[in-house]
């Protein structure tokens, strides 16, 4: 019975330890897809703001080239 009870108790502690290494990993893998997330965030933003402070250049470009030919 004492050995039973032995091996019992160490299945339960091999099972805590796995359990713990896979929340572990879960939770490293839910951290990196939240860090992956926000720079998709953070490239859209600014791809935005590329995108228009070239429109700004081309329109800009218009005037000058409009305001020398006049």
């Amino acid at each position: 019975m004492r050995l039973e009870e032995i091996l019992e108790s160490t299945m339960k502690e091999q099972n805590k330890i796995g359990e713990n290494t896979f929340l572990k990993l879960r939770q490293q893998r839910d951290q990196a897809r939240s860090e992956c997330d926000q720079a998709k965030i953070q490239r859209d933003v600014a791809l935005r703001k590329l995108n228009k402070a070239l429109q700004i250049a081309k329109d800009l470009r218009k005037l000058i080239e409009n305001g020398q030919a006049k």
